[in-house]
């Protein structure tokens, strides 16, 4: 079951975190837990990977990143992420 949560300035990045995690529905968050997704840019370009962890939404949604082939784990903005 999909929920959207409001999400404060002040609400702290464990609180945001954990609703994510548990499935909920955050304005601006474009990718879920465990969403497949290719690294757009940098280093790891054309890679796939899975989402592991929503890490901050300020000034835009930050995810840490498992990638598929060599399992490195990494952190990249929503931007540089497409879904599969």
């Amino acid at each position: 079951m999909e929920r959207e949560v409001e999400i404060g300035a002040v609400v702290p990045t464990k609180t945001f975190a954990l609703h994510w995690a548990e499935g909920a529905t955050i304005p601006g968050v474009t990718f879920s837990h465990a969403s497949h997704v290719r690294v757009l840019g940098g280093a790891f370009a054309d890679e796939c990977g899975c989402v592991r962890e929503l890490i901050c939404l300020d000034p835009e949604p930050c995810y840490r990143i498992e990638l598929d082939a060599s399992r490195v784990t990494f952190e990249v903005a929503q931007s540089f992420l497409d879904r599969l």
